[in-house]
């Protein structure tokens, strides 16, 4: 059985050091309650093909789906959130995933979707 410690310090340390399976994990994203507001849970992890909308930040009100998941910054890029550089290229804006919601679940592995399946008949 881990032990979890009460210190801030550790805490941040043991989130920051955690492995790439656990961190994974951590990149979760609430669900828009108008849709899934019976089932049980309230977030999901997100994946690469989720339609998500932006609630904060220059993109607000904006939805798309999530192109790309950065495990390491713990941040994921939206398709139609981009930035223009001096140099004309467009680059994607990255997101912290408390400042999105899920408004479309993608369902296209079996596993996540026998996993739905198994929490819209518990809710």
């Amino acid at each position: 059985m881990n032990k979890v410690s009460s210190s801030p310090r550790k805490q941040h340390r043991s989130r920051a050091k955690a492995p790439f399976h656990r961190r994974g994990k951590e990149i979760k994203v609430h669900l828009d309650s108008s849709k899934y507001g019976n089932l049980p849970v309230s977030k999901l992890t997100v994946r690469k093909g989720d339609t998500v909308r932006i609630l904060r930040g220059s993109r607000t009100g904006l939805e798309g789906k999530v192109s790309q998941v950065n495990i390491k910054s713990r941040k994921l890029s939206v398709e139609k959130a981009l930035i223009r550089k001096s140099d004309n290229k467009e680059v994607p804006l990255w997101f912290d995933p408390s400042n999105l919601i899920i408004t479309k679940i993608d369902l296209t592995d079996p596993v996540r979707k026998e996993t739905f399946k198994m929490l819209s008949e518990e809710g």
